[in-house]
């Protein structure tokens, strides 16, 4: 079978929505793989130069919405104090050459995730004397447009655990971001850069809206309960959009037709032309590729 494309932006600063499953997509993510799991992703945020916009860890696979740096932008003073204290590397050793190696492989979003996984898989068949391998196929990604496309794509991967009937206030889920940033402390992990919000409340407010939630005490209602006066937003907030995770490049109409011109060679003259993502919303977002269903 045919490897999944992937649309990188080498070396250049990009926003990306990156899933991975569990083999055969099997629940093997318990409450304590999972908070494991959240601090190998924390550690390798530490390491890489890459900024955590969200996150939600399920029974059987997890999301990650992400922001690389740009390889000119990296310090090289930092980059050799990451080195010193997560690689035991001398700092006086390194040479330029592979200091540019070190950026382009801290500032790559494959190198990231592949330590996320390995690292978690051995950790898992350790302690559980087992064999083999714990993911199943290549972790997709999806390259995200800045701004609304970016804030939507977080809204929807907070509302993970609403749509899976896990619960129905997305911050009482444990395991996303919504909830870690509802704790009050962040350390440093979660950033809102590139989404144009900048306080907690002002996204609680964005995703109760979007994601039709309802936060009334009275009249009956309980809060976080899920509103029963708009059917069509429901409908789709409350299923699956594959739009957010199987398409290749997600953003305005500019944002598509840019694409076209930075991976002309990856893409087929079919899928040569901007797809409106089928979705109630304000926004418009489109997608490089048009899919069968949302």
């Amino acid at each position: 079978m045919a490897r999944t494309r992937r649309f990188k932006a080498k070396g250049d600063v990009a926003y990306y929505h990156v899933v991975s499953r569990t083999v055969g997509g099997e629940f093997l993510l318990g409450d304590v793989e999972k908070e494991k799991l959240l601090s190998v992703i924390m550690q390798f945020s530490m390491i890489y130069f890459v900024s955590v916009i969200g996150y939600c860890i399920m029974d059987n696979h997890f999301h990650l919405l992400v922001k690389t740096s740009s390889v000119s932008d990296v310090d090289d003073d930092e980059l050799k104090q990451k080195l010193s204290k997560y690689n035991k590397i001398d700092s006086g050793d390194i040479s330029e050459a592979n200091l540019i190696k070190y950026k382009e492989k801290l500032t790559d979003i494959s190198e990231y995730v592949k330590s996320i996984k390995m690292t978690f898989s051995r950790w898992y068949n350790k302690r559980n004397n087992r064999r083999g391998y714990f993911w199943g196929d290549r972790f997709k990604s999806v390259l995200v447009e800045k701004g609304e496309s970016l804030l939507n794509m977080l809204a929807y991967i907070d509302l993970n655990p609403v749509r899976a009937k896990i619960c129905e206030r997305p911050e009482d889920y444990r395991w996303c971001s919504i909830s870690h940033r509802a704790a009050g402390v962040t350390d440093g992990f979660l950033s809102f850069e590139g989404t144009e919000i900048k306080e907690m409340d002002d996204y609680v407010s964005y995703i109760y809206g979007i994601g039709k939630l309802e936060r009334k005490t009275g009249g009956g209602r309980e809060k976080g309960k899920i509103s029963e006066d708009s059917k069509p937003a429901i409908n789709v907030w409350q299923h699956r959009i594959r739009y957010f995770s199987d398409t290749l490049v997600i953003g305005s109409k500019g944002f598509i037709e840019s694409a076209y011109k930075i991976f002309e060679d990856k893409i087929r003259k079919k899928e040569r032309k901007a797809h409106k993502v089928p979705i109630n919303m304000s926004s418009q977002l489109y997608s490089i590729r048009r899919l069968n269903r949302i």
